[in-house]
């Protein structure tokens, strides 16, 4: 294989792993949104001394509390960790398709420069 070939394979599996971390970002910060949105849903129903009341509801409201908190932990913690991970490597990628874009173009100059000396 041609060295401009192997580049240009190696262009296009940079481009391809581009596009899947650009999706999976995407795919990412629409479960996060989602999550955070349903996080309300761990404080209901509400209890009352009408609705519920004593040491199971007591241990049960405990329970509720290490949830959202998890809840919590999850969303803004680990979630964002991940979407800065993926955003750091997409930065990565694209320079490194940059650096292949002008090896490429170096390539060819070359070979074109070659290719008119052939012709003299």
């Amino acid at each position: 294989m041609s060295y401009l070939a192997s580049l240009l394979y190696q262009l296009s599996e940079k481009q391809e792993q581009l596009g899947r971390l650009k999706t999976c970002e995407s795919e990412l910060q629409n479960l996060q949104g989602e999550f955070r949105e349903n996080q309300k849903l761990v404080k209901e129903p509400q209890l009352t001394s009408v609705t519920w009341a004593g040491d199971l509801a007591d241990t049960f409201e405990s329970i509720r509390k290490e949830a959202d908190t998890s809840y919590k932990d999850i969303s803004d913690t680990q979630l964002n960790a991940v979407l800065k991970d993926i955003a750091d490597k997409i930065l990565s990628l694209i320079q490194e398709i940059q650096l292949l874009e002008s090896q490429i173009a170096a390539e060819r100059a070359r070979m074109e420069s070659e290719e008119s000396k052939g012709k003299e």
